[in-house]
């Protein structure tokens, strides 16, 4: 599994110590490590507070240099640690559910899937936009049952931001409205006051949320220089 800087990741704690904490990320090999000064703003009196050996907290990666992955724990706002527990909670509901249907043939058939995927429920999104990949994985006799897992509605992920934008150009008007012209159905903007928007993008997955809407956003950052235009973009973070 592969990590990057800024990645929002589920951990166990190891080790705890008054300087550094050591903690699993999801694939349970690979080790990451928290100073103290990322475990909480201020100075913490007792560390256990926040850490302690086997919890499972939300981390955010600072850097990854070869097998040394540091982590923050303070530096994850509480609508990003509820997204990722979420996610979390849906495996687990995917692996339960999968687990139902295959019964004593779990182990062979999850094996199979995960030569090629990551998790289960990277699978089960997979298969809800390819239903034809079901018959290569699971065997004709749970083919139906596992589909119908597929139909079943998800919650979409919102992520909201303030958007302040301000153009002295005698076309100005028009030029701002330039800038919210978009086809991603998934975005949606309304006016809340002169030169303030509120922009929603709805999405699937947080994590992939958080990327295409960090790609539609400096999109707009480009436009709004093209187009001579003072651009402020704030995340709300509940």
């Amino acid at each position: 599994m592969e990590y990057k800087e800024g990645d929002l990741v589920l951990c166990t704690v190891e080790k705890v110590s008054d300087t550094v904490t050591s903690a699993f990320l999801p694939d349970n090999k690979t080790k990451g490590t928290i100073i103290s000064s990322e475990i909480a703003p201020g100075r913490i009196k007792f560390m256990r507070a926040y850490v302690v050996p086997n919890k499972k907290i939300v981390c955010k990666i600072l850097r990854v240099s070869g097998d040394n992955v540091e982590l923050s724990l303070r530096r994850v706002n509480a609508k990003e640690k509820k997204q990722v527990l979420e996610e979390f909670k849906q495996r687990l509901a995917v692996k339960s559910a999968l687990k139902q249907i295959f019964l004593e043939d779990f182990d062979e058939i999850q094996k199979n899937i995960l030569k090629d995927y990551n998790e289960l429920l990277e699978f089960i999104e997979v298969i809800k936009e390819n239903s034809e990949l079901i018959k290569k994985y699971i065997p004709l006799k749970y083919q139906e049952r596992v589909k119908k897992i597929t139909e079943k509605k998800r919650k979409l992920v919102e992520l909201k931001y303030e958007i302040k934008v301000q153009c002295l150009e005698e076309d100005g008007i028009k030029r701002i409205k330039n800038l919210f012209l978009n086809s991603d159905s998934n975005v949606k903007v309304s006016y809340l006051s002169a030169g303030k928007y509120h922009l929603k993008y709805f999405a699937e997955n947080f994590k992939q949320g958080k990327q295409d809407i960090s790609s539609y956003l400096s999109l707009m950052q480009e436009n709004a220089k093209k187009n001579n235009c003072e651009l402020e973009i704030k995340e709300e973070k509940h």
